[in-house]
């Protein structure tokens, strides 16, 4: 049971009157304290109004001062690739309870950008740039303040899309990027029903009016991949949830695509299990026509819980049927060769521990590397050499009391 300290009261989470402590402490400005840990580092919270409702959130930068069972812990920013955009392309201002977003994408038709080629990218949406967010990278963030990268047994069975995509929208509310609410240039379809399909449709022709707006608008959706169709001229990608809707793609783009995010493709097709999810930015021609201006793709398991690799899903499936407690690490504009846990367990004891999957694309001192990031963040350290060697004994899971 979560326990927080309220001046000198101290309350659980599922207090009855919970809402009414929430929003009596808001007023008074008061930050709560989480009781994950005993003594004077006992972090601090604050509290925020979301979507008619106080909630408690982790202070920036406080998540690895939180207890590794605690729902707040977030691992240290090193361990992934949050810690290369935090604060600079993502700006927390904790008063005002809003966050803004640098975004390495257009928007509109007006700023074109173009297309890296070459070795110094993996692909259209990955960048060494910290200071602004790619298509993945945004997608990575949203899935994190979603808390989709995080997992535990309890969760088994209760993941759909509805729920996927009502995290999403809803750690999706204040924030702002490019002058205006990410809600107002965000969609994401809602679960389709043959009995609704008039209503949903009616919303969704709705929530994609902003398109018609001006010529160059543009909007960004999040959805689950059906299929990518030939179509008379160039090809259509299908969306889930989206039946009456194919977005059409040039067919040079359709070729990128297919080019530079093959190995995300051929997991998709391999794991019959797994699901494929699109973040792109999308446009409204005058005569009506949807059509595909970027698009990055991240595969993602059973459980929803993204994966980078065939090994990666292998750990993952493995974590699932023992019921481990987790938290996913993701990349963000992080490169696949450079060291970053794939996994931090938080049902070791009072030291979580981070995974890392070593595979033939890793750059440099792999190993050194992951063994100097556990001593700086004071985590242990678990390795598979996945391509030498077959997967090594699980860290044993230790119980903590919650407090």
């Amino acid at each position: 049971m979560s326990l927080y300290l309220f001046g000198s009261h101290t309350y659980a989470i599922d207090d009855a009157a919970w809402q009414q402590i929430l929003r009596k402490a808001y007023a008074a400005k008061l930050r709560p304290v989480c009781r994950c840990v005993v003594g004077a580092g006992a972090p601090a919270l604050y509290i925020a109004m979301v979507r008619g409702s106080y909630v408690l959130k982790r202070l920036p930068f406080s998540g690895p001062l939180h207890g590794s069972h605690c729902a707040h812990y977030e691992p240290p920013p090193e361990l992934s690739g949050l810690g290369q955009v935090n604060g600079s392309a993502i700006r927390e201002d904790v008063d005002a309870e809003g966050t803004t977003l640098a975004l390495d994408f257009a928007l509109t038709k007006g700023r074109s950008r173009t297309h890296p080629t070459g070795s110094d990218v993996e692909h259209e949406s990955v960048r060494a740039d910290g200071t602004k967010l790619t298509m993945r990278a945004l997608l990575h963030y949203l899935y994190d303040q979603a808390g989709l990268s995080r997992w535990s047994p309890a969760m088994e069975g209760r993941r759909s899309w509805y729920i996927v995509r009502r995290e999403i929208l809803a750690g999706a509310v204040s924030k702002k990027t490019k002058g205006k609410p990410l809600s107002e240039v965000l969609y994401i379809p809602e679960s389709f029903s043959v009995e609704r399909a008039g209503e949903i449709r009616a919303r969704q022709l709705e929530a994609l009016t902003p398109l018609s707006a001006t010529p160059d608008a543009r909007m960004i959706l999040i959805g689950e991949v059906k299929g990518l169709e030939d179509a008379r001229y160039g090809k259509a990608l299908v969306i889930k949830h989206m039946p009456d809707v194919r977005l059409m793609m040039a067919t040079d783009l359709a070729r990128r695509l297919e080019n530079r995010f093959g190995h995300q493709l051929q997991l998709w097709s391999q794991l019959d299990t797994t699901r494929l999810l699109i973040l792109c930015t999308i446009s409204r021609s005058p005569l009506g026509v949807y059509a595909v201006e970027a698009a990055c793709v991240m595969n993602v398991n059973r459980q929803w819980i993204p994966f980078d690799s065939g090994f990666e899903w292998e750990l993952l499936d493995v974590l699932h049927l023992h019921a481990r407690k987790f938290v996913k690490g993701l990349r963000y504009n992080m490169p696949s060769s450079s060291p970053m846990a794939s996994v931090v367990l938080q049902d070791t004891g009072a030291v979580s521990t981070a995974l890392y999957v070593v595979t033939g694309d890793a750059e440099g001192e792999f190993e050194s590397v992951a063994e100097s990031l556990g001593q700086e963040t004071g985590m242990a350290t678990w390795l598979w050499k996945a391509e030498a060697e077959g997967m090594p004994v699980l860290p044993e899971r230790v119980a903590v009391s919650a407090g």
